[in-house]
């Protein structure tokens, strides 16, 4: 996985923590055919003002590893804005020209703090949040995801997508004979990408049962060894 991705990822967890700098709702953007902009509300719930900052990539995937590319296609509004302690800020998210049929467009939004001069006597390092966003681009004529399920070898599941739509898998859980059940973490696995878990080590190479709960539904599999179907 691209480190910057990962890292966005693990700040996204705590934008909901009311000690951080800011918080944001909702936490992706849908945009479509129909419907060519989106918002969300960025809140400062602090006692000192915040400087934040937009950035759009566009973001594929090779095989399950993640890639992201500066884009243009988005238009973020306002681009850079300071947010006053207890104030909200409405970021308005749209599409420069329509989307292409037959497939789904991905991005990711940061939405990053601008190191500001600390308060008189503040000492120490600034801690400087970033917000890793989904926005998805949905045109006409786009089939629905193609979820496949694989073992790639005894210390690892995947789960590819040949489909037209992402697939985003909230919770993977792990069933084994002897085992308790393990969860693993969330997901997202775009059109002709995919998703890579790896195992605890006392799972490598046992008999498995996975659940997964999915905006595509439940997805289930079985495999009685390490090697792929």
């Amino acid at each position: 996985m691209d480190p910057r991705l990962l890292i966005a990822g693990v700040l996204a967890a705590l934008m909901a923590l009311p000690s951080q700098a800011f918080q944001v709702r909702p936490v992706r953007v849908d945009l479509g055919a129909r419907q060519a902009a989106g918002q969300l509300v960025v809140s400062n719930p602090t006692e000192r003002p915040v400087l934040v900052q937009a950035q759009v990539w566009l973001w594929s995937q090779e095989a399950t590893q993640d890639r992201l590319e500066p884009a243009a296609d988005l238009i973020v509004n306002p681009p850079i804005f300071e947010l006053a302690p207890g104030a909200q800020q409405v970021v308005r998210v749209g599409l420069r020209q329509p989307l292409p049929p037959g497939r789904e467009q991905s991005w990711r939004l940061w939405l990053s703090q601008v190191a500001t001069p600390g308060a008189p006597g503040d000492g120490g390092v600034q801690m400087l949040l970033r917000v890793s966003l989904p926005v998805f681009g949905v045109g006409e004529a786009v089939p629905d995801p193609a979820p496949r399920w694989q073992r790639q070898d005894a210390g690892s599941v995947a789960l590819s997508n040949d489909g037209g739509r992402h697939v985003h898998v909230r919770e993977l859980r792990l069933q084994s004979d002897g085992l308790p059940a393990q969860s693993l973490g969330p997901c997202y696995a775009l059109p002709g990408g995919g998703c890579r878990w790896t195992l605890p080590r006392e799972w490598h190479g046992r008999p498995l049962r996975l659940e997964a709960d999915s905006d595509a539904g439940r997805l289930r599999a079985q495999f009685d060894g390490p090697a792929s179907p």
